[in-house]
C-alpha cells in the first residue's frame, strides 16, 4: 500500500480529534497538523486562577452522548473524569432566583409538580399537563426551536424556561435556531403522533436519573488537549497559518509563510471565517458558504470572592438569566459548588458570562467596564457588595456559530459540492454538528473516516 500524506488545518479539538482518529485507523498515513498559534486546543483553554486550574471556555462535556467519552476512554482518561457535585440550577426571573424544574428536557418540564409557584401562569401549566401535540403543523424536516416549543407547549415555556437554557449554549435566539441541530430530541418528540410531552416522558422512564449529565477532568479541559497533543507530537507545524490551498494535479498544495506542502488529502478544521479566507481563491463557492455563517461574541469573567463576603448555595451549580431580565450577564456558574475539585479553601469562584447574538454591548467596553457592569448584576442577583479578590476576563470574539433552520441541509450540500469540486477535502468543527465538545469531536472523527475512505477505499 502506498503511504499517503494529509494535512489537518487547525489544532482545535475538532482538528486534533480528526488527526487522532486518522492516525489510529490509518497508521501508515503521514499527518501534518497546521496551527496558526503557538499552542494547541483552540477554544479549550485552562489556566491558573487563585491557585487552581479553571477553564476559560468550555469546562465540561455532555456525558450522555458518546463522542467525548469514547475519546477519553481511548486516551486512558475515562477513569479520571468527574461529574458535578450540584445537580440543580436556577433562573433569575421576576427579580428572584427560582429553581429550574426537574426533570426537564432542555428546559421543557416533565412534571408540573416540580415547577415553583408563580414561575408559570395557570394557562402555561395547563399546556404542560397535556400530551404536547403541536397546535400547528410542523415542517417534516427542520423547524426553529421557537416554532417547535411554542406549538407544543406554548410561548411562556419557550421564553421563561427553554430559551435561557438552549439560547445560552451558543448565545443565540431560539426563534431562529435549527431544532434539528440544537435539539434533535425535541424535534423527534414533536413529530411523534402521541405528542411531544408524551414522547419525552416515555423516553424518561428508561433513563437513569442518577446518571451524570456532564463530565470534566479535574485538571481542566486542557488535560484532554494535552493527551491528544502528546499522541500526535511529531505531526505539528505550529505558528504556521495556512494562506491558501490549491489543486496541483491530483494533490493539494498547502501554502504557508514557511513554504508549501504537497498532500493527498485535507481536513479543514479552522473557524469558518478562517476557512473562507483560505479557500476564497481556489474554491469561491465553499468559501462563500463558510463566510455566510453568523457568529456571536461572548465574554467569560471569572471572579474570586472571599467566603467571608459571599458563599454560594452548595446544592446549586449556578443560574441562567433570560433576555427579559434586562441584565448584562447571561449566566453565572458557582465553580466550587459545581465541581468538588474547584472548592477553594478561601474563595468562592464564579464564572459569569455576557454577550448574545443580539447583545454585543461588550464589544465597545473595556475589560474594567465589563467587570464593573457584571459586579452590578452580581449585586442585584446575589447581593454581593464587596470587591472580588481576583478577576480574570476572557474574550471570545466571533466564537459561537449560529444555526438557522436548514443548517444541516446546507452542510450536506457543502459536502456534495466539495466531493465534486474538491475531491479529498473535508471539513470539521463547530459549524458541522454544534458547539459542544462532543459535537466537535464527532465532526473530526467523521472527517477522518471520510478522508481515510477517500485515500484507501
Amino acid at each position: 500500500m502506498t503511504h499517503k500524506k494529509v494535512a489537518i488545518i487547525g489544532a482545535g479539538i475538532a482538528g486534533l480529534a480528526s488527526a487522532y482518529y486518522l492516525q489510529k485507523n490509518s497508521p501508515e498515513t503521514q499527518i501534518l497538523i497546521f496551527e496558526s498559534e503557538s499552542k494547541t486546543g483552540g477554544k479549550l483553554l485552562t489556566s491558573a486562577f487563585a491557585g487552581v486550574s479553571v477553564d476559560e471556555g468550555a469546562d465540561s462535556f455532555l456525558a450522555r452522548v458518546p463522542w467525548a467519552v469514547e475519546l477519553c476512554r481511548d486516551l486512558g482518561l475515562e477513569s479520571e473524569l468527574v461529574s458535578p457535585s450540584a445537580r440543580t440550577a436556577s433562573l433569575w426571573i421576576d427579580g428572584k432566583l427560582q429553581q429550574i424544574p426537574s426533570p426537564n428536557v432542555l428546559g421543557v418540564p416533565l412534571e408540573t409538580e416540580s415547577i415553583s409557584e408563580g414561575l408559570l401562569t395557570p394557562d402555561a401549566l395547563s399546556r404542560l399537563d397535556s400530551n404536547g401535540v403541536p397546535s400547528l403543523d410542523l415542517p417534516d424536516s427542520d423547524a426553529s426551536i421557537g416554532q417547535v416549543i411554542q406549538s407544543c407547549v406554548g410561548l411562556e415555556v419557550l421564553e421563561r424556561l427553554v430559551d435561557p437554557l438552549i439560547g445560552g449554549i451558543n448565545a443565540g435566539r431560539s426563534d431562529e435556531m435549527s431544532c434539528a441541530v440544537m435539539a434533535p430530541q425535541l424535534l423527534e418528540a414533536a413529530h411523534h403522533p402521541d405528542g411531544m410531552l408524551s414522547r419525552l416522558k416515555d423516553l424518561a422512564k428508561n433513563a437513569d436519573p442518577t446518571a451524570p449529565v456532564f463530565h470534566t477532568h479535574p485538571e481542566g479541559m486542557n488535560r484532554l488537549v494535552d493527551a491528544l497533543t502528546k499522541s500526535l507530537e511529531n505531526s505539528f507545524k505550529m505558528v504556521s497559518p495556512v494562506l491558501n490551498i490549491s489543486r496541483l494535479s491530483n494533490k493539494w498544495l498547502v501554502e504557508t509563510e514557511k513554504g508549501p506542502e504537497s498532500v493527498d488529502g485535507v481536513v479543514i478544521a479552522t473557524p469558518a471565517s478562517v476557512s473562507s479566507n483560505i479557500l476564497e481563491k481556489t474554491l469561491p463557492g465553499p468559501a462563500q458558504v463558510f463566510d455566510s455563517i453568523e457568529f456571536a461574541s461572548v465574554v467569560l469573567v471569572t471572579f474570586g470572592y472571599s467566603r467571608t463576603d459571599f458563599e454560594a448555595d452548595s446544592s446549586q451549580s449556578g443560574f441562567l438569566v433570560p433576555r427579559s431580565s434586562q441584565l448584562f450577564m447571561t449566566a453565572c456558574s458557582y465553580s466550587g459548588s459545581k465541581w468538588a475539585h474547584l472548592r477553594h479553601p478561601e474563595l468562592e469562584i464564579l464564572r459569569v458570562s455576557t454577550g448574545r447574538i443580539d447583545d454585543d454591548r461588550h464589544l465597545n467596553m473595556t475589560d474594567d467596564e465589563i467587570v464593573n457592569e457584571l459586579r452590578l448584576d452580581l449585586n442585584s442577583t446575589l447581593g454581593i457588595e464587596s470587591a472580588p479578590v481576583d478577576v480574570r476576563v476572557t474574550r471570545w470574539p466571533n466564537s459561537l456559530p449560529q444555526f438557522p433552520v436548514g443548517h444541516a441541509d446546507q452542510m450536506n450540500a457543502l459536502d456534495v459540492e466539495l466531493g465534486h469540486s474538491a475531491p479529498g477535502m473535508f471539513f470539521a468543527g463547530a459549524i458541522r454538528h454544534g458547539v459542544g465538545i462532543p459535537a466537535c469531536i464527532r465532526s473530526g472523527k467523521e472527517a477522518a473516516q471520510q478522508l481515510s475512505e477517500f485515500l484507501y477505499g
